[in-house]
């Protein structure tokens, strides 16, 4: 007689159905792992099978087990083969039993994710009106940012001394999208809003400064005059006020003193830096084009984003020096975003001028090949002068007689 290993694992569904009766002679923990991948079997009465023999483990002896094995149980949800839900409740039932409360609760302190939001929908049952409002806090706290959110929300149905308590810890939460719930239920529940609405103008979030913004349009507030007073007051210590004051006049459009950007251009947070360059690097290409320099990332991406738009002649003397200090440093990425700022045919000139200087480096003519083939369509290009584009075409015609770029590369491009 074949043991229920395999039968629950054979193709045939009447072995599967046996092997599902065969495997409630004992219970044990492996025994239980294979019963829930058969509660999404593909044939109904293996399920039901499968369903049966699940119902022997829901009792307290066997509540650890089932902990265990709850991120495989939630997945059936996932496969959507049948409404798994009966199940589960089954499951948050056993949970919520006296016997298996302080295994749940230990399970909520230590998990993640969607088995964490089962344990604390368990354990906020349970609790009596007089223990909620201390779970709902400790949950606050929670690792899991999923869990501190359900906690705010059924935090509001406290009484309005125990909502603000919650309210109070959201808004000053590291978290900017537990920061932006509070404030939006703050407001709803605060006569004073005034205040409440000025600090988070200055919120170092821009959804939370977004928000503040809408709220105070609603509720009257002049968000102006609150970057007024800020630019009037002492220059930010912290990242956290450079990037909400920043932030605040990149909303409002509004430029900064020349003693702030001074002092946010000195800051050690890329943010802060790439900040300025979005709000003052329209009319200023020389920070711009010091910004393609800096080792941050944020900051590069800024100078980058920022002298997309202006005109080549305005840059092409002071970018092409920088390029020229900055090429043989620089990662492929990089040289990538600043060839791209150049017009089509003075970037092909630039690439031939590395060929030139290097023409036995192979990753020179690699890269100018991986430009050609980057050209779908023939390159209209008003900015590169007549001649240049000739001496560039020569050049590329020259190479690829050489056998060097494909036959009909030149053809392809002009």
């Amino acid at each position: 007689m074949r043991d229920w290993k395999w039968l629950v694992m054979s193709w045939d569904g009447f072995h599967r159905e046996a092997g599902l009766r065969q495997i409630r002679s004992s219970q044990s923990i492996e025994r239980l792992a294979s019963i829930i991948v058969r509660l999404n079997d593909w044939v109904p009465q293996v399920r039901a099978a499968a369903r049966d023999a699940f119902a022997d483990y829901l009792t307290p002896e066997y509540g650890p087990w089932l902990i265990a094995k709850t991120p495989a149980i939630l997945a059936l949800e996932q496969r959507r083969r049948e409404d798994h839900g009966a199940t589960i409740q089954k499951l948050e039932a056993l949970l919520a039993t006296p016997e298996c409360l302080a295994q749940t609760t230990a399970a909520f302190e230590t998990s993640r994710g969607a088995c964490t939001r089962l344990f604390f929908r368990v354990l906020a049952q349970t609790k009596r009106a007089d223990e909620l409002e201390a779970f709902l806090v400790a949950s606050l706290h929670h690792a899991d940012f999923s869990v501190r959110r359900a906690a705010l929300g059924r935090a509001m149905a406290l009484p309005l001394a125990s909502a603000q308590k919650a309210i109070a810890y959201g808004l000053a939460s590291n978290s900017s999208i537990l920061r932006r719930l509070s404030f939006l239920q703050a407001i709803e529940l605060q006569t004073d809003r005034t205040r409440l609405i000025e600090d988070f103008l200055t919120d170092p979030s821009s959804a939370a400064r977004s928000t503040a913004l809408w709220a105070a349009r609603k509720y009257g507030v002049d968000p102006l005059q609150v970057l007024q007073a800020q630019l009037a007051g002492e220059i930010p210590a912290t990242k956290a006020r450079w990037l909400g004051v920043l932030g605040l006049a990149q909303s409002l459009g509004m430029a900064i003193p020349q003693g702030w950007m001074n002092a946010a251009l000195s800051q050690n947070s890329g943010e802060v830096r790439s900040l300025v360059l979005s709000l003052e690097g329209e009319g200023r290409p020389d920070l711009l084009i010091a910004a393609i320099a800096d080792p941050s990332r944020p900051v590069f991406e800024a100078g980058v984003r920022g002298l997309r738009p202006q005109p080549w002649k305005v840059i092409e003397s002071a970018f092409s020096a920088q390029l020229e200090t900055l090429w043989p440093a620089l990662s492929a990425s990089r040289r990538q975003a600043l060839l791209e700022l150049m017009p089509k045919w003075t970037q092909a000139g630039y690439l031939l001028q590395q060929l030139s200087r290097t023409p036995a480096e192979p990753s020179v003519l690699e890269q100018l090949r991986a430009w050609v083939y980057g050209q779908t369509y023939s390159i209209t290009d008003r900015e590169t002068s007549v001649s240049e584009r000739a001496r560039v075409v020569a050049k590329l015609t020259a190479l690829e007689k050489d056998g060097a770029l494909p036959t009909g590369s030149v053809a392809r491009l002009t």
